[in-house]
C-alpha cells in the first residue's frame, strides 16, 4: 500500500505568472494518505494562488497567529507570496484535491466571489466542484490543443460555484462565517459513527431544530443527516474498497447496528449493494 495516491498535473512544477491569460491553471493534483503524514512548510509562499479542498479526514493549518484544525467540507485558500505551514495525518485518512493558479483577473475574481475576506471557507462536499477537479487532472494529463483555455473555463466555473455557495450562505450580521455550525461539522466528523441526534446538535448551537437544519444547509448544501449520511457512505467506500472487513463488519464500523439497513442506505447512495461494490476491489 502506498502512502500517497492520486494525481499531480501541470505546466510548471512551481507554476510561472501567466499575465497575459484571465486565469490560468499552473498545476493541479489529488491526494490520499494511507499509511505516511503530509507535511508543508513553505516559508515564503509559493509565487501563484493556491486552493486546497478537503473532501475526507482533515488537516492542520498554521495561518498567521493560529493553528487550525480544518475538516472536510472545508477549502483553504493562500495568496502569493504568504506562508504555507500544513500537515495531514496518514490516520485520519484525509483526501484532497489542490490546484495553483494565476493570471491578471485572478484576485479579481477571488475577491468579487468572496474568496479573499478570510482563508478558510466552508461549503460543504460539492460533487460538481470534485468533477471540475478531476476535468482539470484529465486535461492537463491529456497534453491536447487549447487545454489552457479549457482548464481556465473549469476553474472560472469551481471559482464561480464556491462563491455562489459562499454568498448563499451569507446572513446580516455574520458574513459569511457560521462558527456556530463549523464547530458542528468539524464535531460530527469525529463522531458521526456515534448515534448523533439533531436535537442534541441544535441544542449545542443554542438553536432550534428548525432553524439549525436551515443554518446547517446554507452551509453545506445538504441536511445534518444527509451529511452525516454522506460521511458514513464515503467512509464505508474505503473500508469496503481498501481492507478485508465484511460488510456487517463495515456497518457496524460506520455507524449501523442493522446491516440490512446500512445496504439499503449504502445501494440508494452509491447505486449498488455494498457486497457488490467489495467485489470490485479485491
Amino acid at each position: 500500500m502506498i502512502s500517497i495516491s492520486g494525481d499531480a498535473h501541470g505546466w510548471q512544477e512551481y507554476g510561472i505568472e501567466n499575465k497575459e491569460q484571465f486565469l490560468a491553471v499552473n498545476w493541479c493534483g489529488y491526494q490520499k494518505l494511507l499509511t505516511k503524514s503530509l507535511s508543508r512548510s513553505r516559508d515564503q509562499g509559493r509565487v501563484d494562488y493556491q486552493l486546497i479542498y478537503i473532501t475526507q479526514g482533515k488537516g492542520t493549518f498554521h495561518i498567521g497567529h493560529e493553528t487550525m484544525e480544518v475538516a472536510s467540507g472545508n477549502l483553504v485558500i493562500y495568496t502569493p507570496g504568504q506562508p504555507q505551514y500544513y500537515s495531514y495525518n496518514a490516520e485520519d485518512g484525509t483526501e484532497a484535491y489542490w490546484i495553483h493558479f494565476t493570471g491578471h483577473d485572478a484576485h479579481r475574481y477571488l475577491q468579487q466571489f468572496g474568496l479573499l475576506k478570510q482563508s478558510v471557507h466552508t461549503v460543504g462536499i460539492m460533487d460538481e466542484v470534485i468533477a471540475l477537479f478531476k476535468k482539470i487532472i484529465q486535461e492537463l494529463n491529456s497534453h491536447m490543443p487549447l487545454a489552457l483555455p479549457l482548464t481556465a473555463a473549469y476553474l472560472f466555473e469551481m471559482l464561480t460555484l464556491v462563491g455562489r455557495r459562499l454568498q448563499a450562505a451569507d446572513e446580516p450580521g455574520t458574513p459569511g462565517r457560521h462558527p456556530d455550525i463549523n464547530h458542528m461539522i468539524a464535531f460530527i466528523h469525529e463522531k458521526y459513527s456515534e448515534s448523533l441526534s439533531i436535537a442534541d446538535l441544535a441544542g449545542e448551537c443554542s438553536l432550534s431544530v428548525f432553524r439549525f437544519i436551515h443554518k446547517f444547509k446554507e452551509v453545506t448544501g445538504m441536511t445534518p443527516m444527509k451529511y452525516i449520511t454522506e460521511i458514513r457512505m464515503n467512509e464505508a467506500k474505503k473500508l469496503l474498497s481498501e481492507s478485508s472487513l465484511h460488510v456487517k463488519e463495515v456497518a457496524a464500523v460506520v455507524g449501523y447496528d442493522n446491516p440490512l439497513y446500512f445496504s439499503r442506505i449504502f445501494r440508494s447512495t452509491v447505486g449498488i449493494p455494498p457486497s457488490e461494490y467489495k467485489k470490485q476491489f479485491h
